[in-house]
């Protein structure tokens, strides 16, 4: 860290975040760049995350009413010194060199955002470490978990591990605080288009903790599928996941009509299983992951397309 004016603002949104919000503020204070600051912004925390952050002097604290990690991170910025704004969150674990590795990507000046890979902390638990597999296997579909081995342009970098320019979230006024989760999706979007490039960096490493339990993935995945539901109504498809849905439709369609006409043709049904297991053994090499991976496809598909649905139609309704 610096005392002078520093070259990146970390913005940190918490809340009720204790089981995790050490690790992640003792790797912020051991990163390796020279010229950072660290901006703490509390949402509305009822468990011990406020004390442990006050402990931690080097960093700034900002404590506010439960508003939301949307508004928790534009009031980071509205604090920001920094000409680069990097954000990550409680439930994560930086690399040593995070930073330095997301600077490497802001390659020319109509570079807007940097992001970085997803990885299981060393600390996860097996459930956790299961759930972070399953999403980089079915990453090219999602988009959310990105995998590769070089620096590439990118249309979208989670807000878990993404740095920009403060002045170019200036000019999209910054997250939609009425938006989570898929807010970094609608600010990437709107960077996009106004000419804006994204860059993804695979060396710039964030351990991000998943949920414990099949049912807190399952909740997770709900919200999922109805923020893009709202994103959809709101501006029309514009990422492959949403293309998801109506392949969902047609397909159906199309089987069932080969069923009436066909109704020997039954074995067909087989092939999406089959399909994703043969896909999850190239991916994994393993048969037992393969089967777990595809119920677990199957029950994501699920309860991502309920929330997709819930988000279509009715864009009002909040998420817990």
């Amino acid at each position: 860290m610096t005392n002078s004016i520093p070259l990146f603002s970390v913005v940190i949104p918490m809340h009720n975040s204790a089981r995790t919000i050490r690790r992640c503020l003792d790797s912020l204070g051991a990163l390796s760049h020279s010229s950072y600051e660290v901006i703490l912004v509390d949402d509305g925390s009822t468990d011990e995350t406020t004390a442990i952050a006050r402990s931690y002097d080097a960093f700034r604290l900002i404590e506010l009413p439960k508003g939301g990690p949307s508004r928790a991170r534009n009031e980071g910025v509205r604090h920001a010194q920094g000409h680069l704004v990097a954000f990550t969150d409680s439930d994560c674990v930086v690399d040593e060199h995070w930073l330095t590795e997301l600077e490497k990507g802001f390659i020319d000046q109509n570079v807007a955002g940097v992001g970085g890979a997803q990885r299981s902390p060393v600390d996860e638990s097996e459930a956790g470490r299961t759930f972070q597999e399953f999403m980089q296997a079915i990453g090219f579909v999602t988009g959310y978990v990105q995998t590769g081995r070089v620096m590439k342009e990118t249309n979208h970098n989670p807000s878990c591990n993404v740095a920009y320019k403060r002045e170019v979230l200036g000019k999209v006024d910054g997250f939609d605080e009425s938006l989570w989760p898929g807010e970094d999706v609608e600010i990437d979007l709107k960077i996009r288009r106004l000419g804006y490039k994204l860059i993804f960096n695979p060396a710039a490493m964030v351990g991000h903790y998943r949920p414990a339990t099949y049912r807190d993935f399952a909740h997770m995945m709900e919200r999922y599928g109805h923020c893009q539901g709202r994103l959809v109504r709101k501006y029309g498809p514009f990422r492959l996941l949403h293309y998801v849905p109506v392949g969902l439709v047609a397909s159906v369609g199309i089987l069932t009509g080969l069923l009436v006409v066909w109704p020997w043709a039954w074995p067909v049904l087989l092939i999406p299983p089959l399909g994703a297991l043969l896909w999850f053994w190239l991916k994994t090499k393993r048969v037992q992951k393969a089967l777990r991976f595809t119920r677990l496809l199957f029950l994501t598909f699920a309860i991502w397309h309920y929330g997709f649905a819930v988000g279509s139609i009715y864009p009002d309704v909040e998420r817990a």
